[in-house]
């Protein structure tokens, strides 16, 4: 019998990467298109520079380290375009463009995020984190502020109600179709939630995602926010099916759930392991959210893929369930409820 080590995602036959790579291209065109009706003229400014950012960065690091361009192959252009396209969508319309701060910042972000997040680790297939969430997270820290969003036709300028902390108090006067539909502030591509449920349906259907990932981040969200709403119930009278609702609508989780948690490179190798690797994500984004006034999703997603090399460790991966599987995915889950409740209920202030 001959062993073939190879990185991951690991597949069957060779082609099947690139297809891999094509159905998520395929999976974002709803966004894509969206993001252009909406916000035309960011999307002119955002997407080709954040494309040529990684597309460049993946031929130098090919040149560099393969030392023939002839080793630059679709593969590489694909998953570089992936990552510029899923960062894109995360960053605000408006980073001060008229005073080409913007096109600085979007370069800065795309260099880092693919650099620092994917080629000092070996390249495609290699990352243990994803890029296009580490560019994300520069970008918003360095330049997002909390109104760096521009207006459009259709929607309102100022920072997605997550990110800039909304209280409790106001949920209730949230209105839940527009937020379906995209009629809010928010990112570049984060908004329309209807596009980004038709990729997740596709990605799925095509088995691109491992729905185990899908399943255990969005079930812990679901389970630890529910668990929150009636805490807030509790002391504000909110209902709490409103309460997770607008949670799930109101931020980035959906797309971080769809088009970057489920990421196969940066997600351990086990069934086991990948039910734990969703629930860890999914609270981490979610203590994150309610305590610290922020979206989460993003850091959630980083701690997750830090928290896969540990899942992946040999002499604890397994493709079975063994005993300590079977405890800690329970154990996060009940670490973060009582996280939740115990926060909400004695941390002066917690709730408003």
């Amino acid at each position: 019998m001959d062993f073939v080590k190879e990185t991951s995602p690991h597949l069957q036959r060779k082609d099947n990467l690139k297809w891999m790579l094509l159905n998520v291209i395929i999976a974002l065109a709803p966004v894509f298109v969206w993001s252009f009706v909406v916000y035309p003229i960011p999307s002119l400014q955002i997407y080709p520079l954040s494309i040529a950012t990684c597309v460049l960065c993946e031929f130098l690091f090919v040149l560099i380290t393969k030392k023939k361009a002839s080793e630059f192959k679709i593969e590489n252009i694909l998953s570089s375009v992936i990552t510029a396209l899923i960062y894109a969508m995360c960053l605000p319309t408006d980073l001060g463009f008229a005073s080409g701060t913007g096109y600085f910042a979007v370069i800065a972000g795309a260099v880092i995020g693919i650099v620092l997040g994917k080629l000092v680790f070996g390249g495609l297939g290699n990352n243990i984190f994803n890029p296009a969430a580490l560019g994300m997270l520069v970008v918003r820290a360095g330049w997002g502020g909390t109104s760096g969003f521009a207006s459009s036709p259709f929607i309102t300028a100022g920072g997605s109600a997550i990110a800039n902390g909304t209280t409790f108090s106001n949920i209730a006067d949230a209105n839940f179709v527009d937020l379906l539909f995209g009629n809010v502030q928010g990112s570049l591509g984060e908004t329309f939630h209807i596009a980004i449920l038709i990729g997740l349906v596709y990605l799925l259907v095509t088995r691109t995602i491992d729905w185990r990932v899908v399943v255990s981040y969005a079930g812990t969200f679901l389970v630890l926010m529910l668990a929150a709403g009636i805490v807030v119930m509790a002391n504000i009278g909110l209902n709490p099916a409103m309460f997770v609702l607008y949670q799930v609508l109101a931020g980035g989780f959906l797309f971080g759930l769809v088009y970057m948690i489920t990421d196969p490179v940066t997600s351990p190798a086990g069934s086991p392991a990948r039910f734990i690797y969703g629930a860890f994500g999914a609270t981490i984004a979610v203590i994150i959210r309610l305590f610290m006034g922020t979206e989460g999703v993003g850091y959630s997603i980083l701690f997750a893929n830090l928290a896969a090399c540990v899942l992946d460790y040999p002499g604890w991966a397994s493709a079975r369930w063994k005993k300590w599987h079977i405890i800690a995915l329970p154990a996060i889950v009940v670490v973060g409820l009582l996280a939740v409740v115990l926060v909400l209920c004695f941390k002066e202030g917690a709730i408003a």
